[in-house]
């Protein structure tokens, strides 16, 4: 073993444990392999802790082509800053493994430090799974009772609460009765809003659901709070915020009240921010300045499209990154990533590995980490 091996074999833990938590994800899974010491140490629940502190956000990108899905989690600790999505990943797999069924279709739900929520979305499973990556562990949850089948809608949400620091997945269903000329809802006669915590091994129904939710909307975590962009039943846009700590809904003051949108919600800069696709030349972005407060939203970024995309348009446009130059990433439906620079008004395709054919490609946010599931008790958890 050569002098500087040995140097570091024989650094104290804590100064070791320093080096190790500063490193990017996919060169602290090549020193797992180096000893068993610091094998352990790595899987010390202190270290995954002191890690995700330290971790840099990094991307998620999902494809699915027919009946194969997988995903690539992409470390940015180099690339993120230079614009690049690097074709070198931190990690790839199938997310079709998690479920025995041939015919499974599942889809990332949603990401809270360290874990993705995923649901598998044949209506002949409707099965939910929490899962990381890294550790290649997952739990699949219990059925929570009640299934939608159409008319009924069914959406999700997954975060931790600010102050117990409790994941929870939230699952609210609508009943909905629809115009028989239109097929627009006319009417919403039950609703319910159930709770998950992750380690307590069972849902709990916590009241009713306001509004009117459309099943393709995903729950937006923030300040220990979750944020659908919903529509009322005349189809305007409102903002439905759920307080993870209290489990109550509260009312969310959107950028423009009474307006029909093609929108997302995002966080970009530590700030909530809403990415508006509704006009035929411009996507606009609204900041939140001051979370909650109503006065402080403002139109940040207009970007103009380019002409093969601009027009009516039908798809949800999703901004992703701001960079320090500017340089946006953007997810344009569910067909193609983009970076549109502000400065010079151009945008360029970003150069992912594809599958061939006819394929969907998402894209989530996820700080990586090394925290296992088997933290939690009551919980069946399962490799992948």
């Amino acid at each position: 073993m050569e002098k500087h091996q040995l140097f570091l074999m024989n650094l104290p833990t804590h100064i070791m444990l320093e080096i190790l938590t500063r490193l990017p994800p996919k060169t602290i899974l090549i020193c797992k392999r180096v000893c068993k010491t610091w094998l352990e140490l790595i899987n010390d629940p202190h270290f995954a802790t002191l890690h995700s502190s330290r971790c840099r956000p990094g991307l998620v990108v999902h494809h699915s082509e027919m009946f194969k899905k997988y995903f690539k989690l992409v470390d940015f600790e180099d690339a993120y800053d230079y614009h690049d999505l690097p074709h070198d990943t931190m990690l790839k797999f199938n997310v079709n493994k998690l479920s025995s069924f041939f015919d499974a279709n599942i889809v990332v739900d949603g990401s809270a430090t360290g874990f993705l929520f995923m649901r598998d979305i044949n209506y002949k499973h409707e099965t939910l799974y929490i899962c990381n990556p890294l550790t290649r562990e997952y739990i699949e949850l219990p059925q929570p009772g009640s299934v939608a089948r159409y008319p009924s809608v069914v959406t999700h949400g997954f975060g931790v609460a600010s102050k117990s620091g409790e994941y929870k997945v939230v699952r609210i269903f609508h009943e909905r009765e629809l115009d028989p000329r239109t097929r627009a809802c006319r009417r919403v006669p039950s609703s319910e809003c159930q709770v998950y915590t992750l380690g307590t091994g069972a849902w709990r129904t916590v009241g009713e659901a306001p509004f009117s939710y459309n099943s393709r909307l995903l729950g937006l975590s923030f300040r220990g709070n979750l944020h659908w962009l919903i529509e009322d039943l005349e189809g305007y846009e409102l903002i439905s915020c759920f307080n993870l700590e209290t489990e109550t809904f509260q009312p969310f003051p959107p950028p423009f009240p009474g307006r029909k949108l093609l929108g997302s919600l995002a966080v970009l800069g530590d700030c909530l921010c809403l990415c508006d696709n509704s006009s035929e030349f411009d996507i606009e972005i609204w900041v939140m300045k001051e979370y909650g407060v109503e006065k402080s939203w403002a139109k940040e970024i207009v970007i103009r499209k380019i002409p093969e995309l601009a027009g009516p348009s039908f798809e949800v446009v999703q901004a992703l990154k701001i960079f320090t130059d500017g340089t946006i990433l953007l997810l344009w439906g569910d067909f193609f990533m983009l970076y549109y620079c502000t400065k010079t008004g151009t945008a360029k395709e970003v150069d992912l590995e594809q599958p061939s054919g006819p394929n969907s490609i998402e894209a989530i946010h996820y700080v990586p980490s090394f925290l296992s599931l088997k933290r939690f008790p009551l919980e069946n958890v399962s490799p992948f």
